[in-house]
């Protein structure tokens, strides 16, 4: 039952992603390209999800960050965690291309990870402008996606309630990479 109640989560998150990415990515921009142009097939992806409190969201995250072998683009709100810090500086030192977006005021906090990276060479920029970068996501090798609720905090996994999926899906992350291209520029 606990496998099936599963399944249902997995589906039900990824249905609710892809309606987040159709609606995100005209609120983003403002642009008046088709929502058809992020319309994709998931008939052969592969959906894992994972819900804290310490339902192994860093692991599969850290876990996804270690196999990448080209690139790395993640956008987080908040990010304090130490180890997935730690594992995109070891991507980054074995030649993997990493970048990162968050969002100002969170970057700003004494715990936040963006001096960090920023020190071992990784580019990083903040949000610029109204609003808050809200994105909690990271695409890894034009394949994968983890995205979700979850922010990178140890309160996050330790005590907070949220969730990742993480989806195999070359389609899907060309439409995140695409996303992401647009922060990054809009950030410079």
């Amino acid at each position: 039952m606990a496998k099936q109640n599963r399944k249902i989560a997995s589906f039900v998150a990824l249905i609710v992603v892809v309606v987040m990415l159709f609606i995100w990515d005209k609120a983003s921009d403002g642009s008046s390209g088709s929502y058809a142009d992020n319309v994709i097939s998931l008939d052969s992806c592969q959906v894992a999800a994972y819900f804290s409190p310490r339902g192994g969201c860093p692991e599969a995250i850290i876990s996804v960050i270690d196999d990448a072998e080209k690139s790395i683009d993640c956008a987080i709100y908040t990010f304090t965690s130490r180890e997935i810090a730690q594992a995109l500086v070891r991507a980054y030192e074995r030649g993997v291309a990493v970048r990162a977006i968050m969002d100002r005021n969170q970057a700003a906090e004494g715990y936040a990870k963006k001096r960090y990276l920023m020190n071992k060479d990784i580019p990083v920029r903040v949000h610029i402008g109204d609003g808050i970068m809200h994105n909690k996501f990271l695409v890894a090798d034009s394949t994968i996606v983890i995205t979700g609720s979850y922010n990178w905090t140890t309160s996050a996994n330790r005590w907070n309630y949220e969730n990742i999926i993480v989806i195999k899906s070359p389609p899907l992350a060309k439409i995140y990479e695409r996303q992401f291209g647009k922060l990054w520029k809009k950030f410079e």
